[in-house]
């Protein structure tokens, strides 16, 4: 029976929790979301994560030598983000209900056990896919426990590490045989009293303590199995409770304990007054006791355990009446009769442990007087206060929740003559309990047309009472009352809100109380972000064998040219990308009859509403990877002793630079555009073997003939030259973890792109490979598309239908030199000053990007303030920048402009802290001052710019 049956692994550690400390310790009022008095408490910035630091520490049934798995890491990872494509992913804690002590919930994703250090060094044994909450269980001062399960049939994956353990692989075994579902995970939670060690990050600390075993689909998922006993019927009712679950076999007694029980404590029957068995005492865990008698009579009769005098310690709850569920937010409905928002829930009944039918449970509701004023009904029991609901044969049952009136109640479920909780901190008459949280009523806010919502109304009715209890958002991503961000992250924001993803960790607000009329309202919002200005109109007329690396120097030299190609094809794909009309564009042009809803489809997806974005976001997607391919590159150049590489990408020479005979070129999206981006991307061999007669052609000669070809070379010299890692431990560069596969987060969870020696270097080129062309880091399909296998399906969609456009006229290889005939010269005034600041806006992203690598080369880049200012320049300024380049006339007969990417000099790294923040600083503010004078530069760009020149004034400050 679960955490009682064979094999079973103990881990143990340390817990950090993040739970932001202002709503509990403020006054909210839960029907309106005002924050009336606000009070910070003593973790007002924590962010909702949940991090642990655990090993695995033992085996069940011990073995005769040391089992492998003993040492590797337990690992809470948080689900797999869709839209950011993340790893490193963490697990969330959030309460259910602010004012109540019962509701905190922690919410895991993803689990796995089994790496030593990185799991590219020594992998995972086992991943798995976690659903749901996991609630508290088991109150005690400074103790709660939790658990979760890892369904078989959900997404567990055992990997090639889990063969070196007998005790893992005979998990493998149980649950290939089908004799188990899946795994239980039960930990936990003692408050750590001891201060906590230098350095660790702000958050409450905790002692972790759990245990890992076969799970069955009879059993509860987040609550332990087992004949329950309790303190709560006790006659010392002022001791903290204590409760266990068991287990009699017909060998011994098996006890989960998660308190350390008192000396000459014994289980006897309650009406025979028969000794089971002699309890521990002093330990924790699943432990195991000899029988001192026969246990079928402990079969037929309540147990119980009594100290040395008789006296009644713990009872049995014969009947033990559960939800998995047990913490529940509910939409407020639209009206009495509105059912669309009920949720079922369903109630699971035991007797001695084992699931059985129950005649009669009552479920009743207490409002919490904290959150909720007056002691009203929060919610409908199958429409009434409470309700009566019986169990069948399973021991199952179902009652529905409909939400009445905003604000928090706790639920009792009793059995038949169990007595009624006095109030919702009447803790012992809660045998069975469940929080659930109804949300206000914000139905008006559907009202609301189109054309009024603006900022200040987003502000005022979303975001306002967030920025003001989770300054972590404020001071860890950015202010949401700052409109510029907001109005660059309108899909983002949205995406994270978007009420499909409440049971993803990475939904915000962790909170999960925005409700579902605000979150229509943030996509309203979206659509007037999408709305363009003015759209262009096309109207016709005008005229118009190689040697191997074997010096280091080779190496090196192959790796810049690697970072330059990353870096080129990341700008021609996004030029391609911009080059595509956005959402809000397509949809004028359905309007006017220009394009079809499909075609609309096809270019732009969906406009946000999923993940589905279209041509163009699969191209701005594959963008995004080759800037972090671009970012691996260096990496492994700073591993070995490089600088940060930034190369001059001009696109009128690089066919000529570059080792590589394939066509580079900023060009607009096209069958033909797709198919050159699909040669960039083929695999190794994809073009076969020639041959003549007795003539190969396999004759030694300089260059590559393919991006896979220099990526190959590159491992085969880092494998092969010596002494080539010099950061001895340190990282050459890394803690990055967006935009990578689910393949990636599947099997390597941790992964974070540090480079410190050749395993982590081999497993980068491996990541660039995998992404480029497939099939390098695993045999089988990820199902995931190659970036080949994506630019193949995009030349196959467009050549379906020639006649179609789906880019604007832009022009080839645009310049804003006029004497450079290999590129096509924008002469408009007006796009050439726009040309002009989107290459300023260039320039300071890379020179941000130098700053980091050359300043603190082996620094996080995903906290580092610099990188993360480089992702707002790209984003908040270059994208809307380039977006509006591609609408402007370029001075050519037909054709518009478009990014040029042309530098006037290369970043040099400024080693004076004072000289590069006042450098960045006038940069920043000239580029401001331009913006702002350009009347069709949306304003977000000259207020990014402002607000990056202020912040390096600040710095130099």
């Amino acid at each position: 029976m679960s955490v009682f049956d064979l094999p079973r692994l103990r881990f143990a550690g340390t817990a950090l929790s993040r739970l932001p400390s202002g709503p509990a310790a403020s006054d909210v009022d839960l029907a309106t979301g005002r924050v009336h008095t606000l009070r910070k408490g003593d973790n007002f910035a924590g962010n909702g994560h949940f991090l642990i630091d655990a090993v695995i520490t033992s085996v069940d049934p011990p073995a005769a030598s040391p089992d492998p798995v003993v040492g590797r890491a337990v690992d809470f990872w948080g689900h797999y983000n869709e839209y950011l494509g993340t790893t490193a992913n963490r697990a969330r804690i959030f309460d259910v209900d602010p004012a109540s002590r019962w509701s905190t919930i922690v919410m895991v994703g993803q689990f796995g056990f089994g790496r030593s250090g990185r799991s590219s060094d020594t992998g995972y044994m086992l991943t798995g896919q976690v659903e749901g909450f996991q609630p508290p269980r088991w109150h005690r001062p400074g103790q709660v426990l939790h658990q979760f399960v890892v369904d078989q049939a959900g997404g567990l994956t055992w990997l090639p590490e889990a063969d070196r353990s007998p005790a893992v692989t005979a998990l493998r075994t149980l649950l290939a045989a089908e004799r188990a579902s899946g795994l239980v995970v039960q930990f936990v939670l003692n408050h750590r009293t001891r201060p906590a060690p230098r350095g660790e990050p702000p958050g409450v600390p905790f002692d972790l303590d759990g245990v890992i075993a076969p799970w069955h689909s009879h059993e509860l998922r987040t609550y332990p199995a087992g004949r329950l006993l309790t303190s709560r019927r006790a006659k010392d009712t002022c001791r903290p409770p204590v409760n266990l679950t068991l287990q009699i076999t017909p060998a011994d007694l098996l006890v989960n304990l998660v308190e350390l029980l008192p000396h000459g404590l014994s289980l006897r029957t309650a009406h025979s007054g028969s000794t089971v068995a002699h309890l521990p005492a002093g330990v924790t865990g699943i432990v195991s006791a000899a029988l001192t008698g026969p246990p079928e009579r402990a079969d037929a009769e309540p147990l119980e355990v009594v100290d040395a005098s008789g006296a009644v310690v713990l009872a049995e709850e014969v009947v033990n009446v559960q939800v998995d569920d047990a913490c529940v937010i509910l939409e407020h409905p639209r009206g009495p009769e509105d059912a669309d928002h009920d949720v079922e829930v369903t109630v699971r009944s035991f007797v001695r442990g084992v699931p059985a039918a129950v005649s009669r449970v009552e479920v009743r509701q207490c409002a919490n007087p904290r959150a909720t004023q007056g002691r009203h009904p929060v919610v409908a029991l199958d429409g009434e206060p409470s309700c009566v609901l019986s169990t069948d044969a399973s021991g199952l049952g179902t009652f529905t929740l409909r939400g009445l009136r905003a604000g928090t109640a706790r639920l009792s479920l009793c059995a038949d003559g169990e007595a009624a909780p006095q109030g919702h901190d009447d803790e012992r008459h809660f045998p069975g309990a469940m929080t659930v949280r109804v949300l206000p009523d914000d139905w008006r806010l559907d009202g609301i047309p189109l054309e009024k919502v603006d900022f200040s109304l987003i502000h005022r009715e979303v975001f306002a009472p967030y920025e003001e209890l989770y300054p972590f958002m404020r001071e860890e991503v950015f202010s949401l009352a700052d409109r510029f961000k907001v109005e660059t992250y309108a899909m983002l924001i949205w995406q994270m809100c978007d009420p499909r993803n409440k049971d993803r960790t990475y939904y915000m607000p962790p909170s999960r109380d925005l409700t579902a009329p605000k979150a229509r309202l943030l996509l309203k919002y979206l659509r007037r972000q999408q709305t363009p200005r003015d759209v262009l109109v096309v109207t016709p007329g005008g005229h118009d064998g190689r040697p191997v690396l074997a010096t280091r120097d080779a190496l090196v030299r192959a790796l810049r040219c690697g970072a330059a190609v990353e870096l080129a094809v990341m700008l021609q794909y996004l030029y391609a990308a911009y080059s595509v009309p956005t959402y809000g564009t397509g949809v004028e042009l359905v309007r006017r009859g220009e394009w079809t809803s499909a075609q609309l489809a096809m270019a732009c997806g969906d406009g946000g509403k999923t993940a589905d974005g279209g041509v163009r976001g699969t191209l701005l997607g594959i963008a995004r990877e080759e800037m972090v391919h671009f970012l691996m590159v260096n990496n492994i150049l700073t591993a070995v002793g490089e600088p940060f590489h930034v190369p001059r990408i001009d696109f009128g020479t690089i066919n000529a630079e570059l080792p590589v005979p394939l066509d580079f070129c900023l060009e607009g999206l096209s069958v033909g555009s797709a198919e050159r981006f699909a040669r960039i991307e083929e695999p190794a061999g994809a073009s076969g073997e020639v041959r003549l007669g007795n003539l190969t052609g396999a004759a030694a000669r300089p260059g590559y003939g393919s991006l896979s070809e220099l990526y190959a070379d590159i491992r085969d010299g880092l494998t092969r030259l010596p002494d080539l890692f010099v950061a001895a431990g340190e990282s050459g560069g890394g803690e990055h973890h967006l935009f990578l596969r689910r393949s990636i987060d599947r099997e390597h969870p941790d992964y974070q792109m540090e480079v410190d020696d050749l395993p982590s270097a081999l497993f980068a080129i491996d990541v660039i490979t995998e992404q480029g062309e497939g099939g390098v880091l695993t045999a089988e399909d990820p199902g995931e598309e190659s970036h080949h296998a994506a630019f193949l399906r995009l030349s196959s969609l467009l050549a379906a239908d020639l006649s179609w456009r789906p880019s604007y006229p832009v022009l080839r290889n645009p310049s804003l030199d006029p004497g450079d005939h290999a590129k096509d010269a924008i002469t408009d005034p007006v796009a050439r000053e726009v040309a002009m600041l989107f290459n300023d806006a260039y320039f300071l992203m890379l020179q941000l990007m130098v700053q980091h690598f050359y300043g603190r080369p082996g620094g996080s880049l995903r906290r580092s303030p610099l990188m993360n200012h480089a992702i707002d320049v790209m984003t908040a300024m270059m994208r809307p920048l380039a977006e509006l380049l591609v609408t402007l006339p370029a001075g050519r007969a037909g054709r518009t402009a478009g990014p040029t990417f042309e530098l006037d000099l290369l970043p040099g790294y400024l080693a004076q802290p004072g000289v590069a923040a006042r450098t960045l600083a006038a940069r920043f503010q000239r580029l401001a001052t331009r913006a702002a004078a350009c009347s069709l530069v949306p304003r977000r760009v000259a207020e990014q710019s402002a607000f990056l020149s202020a912040y390096f004034r600040e710095e130099r400050a």
